[in-house]
């Protein structure tokens, strides 16, 4: 969705009005602790942070998000970086996720200021 400008986030663009990554972070950690039901549409997100904390704790997580988002690491790149390198696969559900949740936050800011 931003694959050419890079991810939307206020340290990319300086922009003080797009999400930061830390609320990005903040959202994951929460959908992580209180999954939504699978039968939503994007329920399959929670479920691969909630498993990921489970499996390498908050901390590994929350690099691998930053990676991804901030430092411009591709989600294997994170994945390796965060979890290590026979782990690597864990860091494209961490991404994907984290990219479906900056999409999350970009909407509600959207549709917020079009009220």
């Amino acid at each position: 969705m931003y694959s050419d400008e890079g991810y939307r986030i206020r340290e990319n663009t300086g922009d003080p009005s797009a999400p930061s990554v830390d609320a990005v972070i903040d959202l994951a950690l929460e959908r992580a602790a209180d999954p939504r039901s699978t039968e939503h549409p994007d329920g399959h997100f929670d479920q691969y942070i909630s498993d990921a904390v489970e499996q390498f704790g908050e901390d590994d997580v929350v690099n691998c998000i930053r990676f991804t988002l901030v430092d411009g690491y591709t989600h294997r790149m994170a994945g390796t970086a965060a979890f290590g390198e026979d782990d690597y696969a864990w860091g494209i559900d961490v991404g994907v996720a984290a990219i479906a949740y900056l999409r999350d936050l970009h909407e509600q800011r959207e549709s917020g200021s079009d009220s």
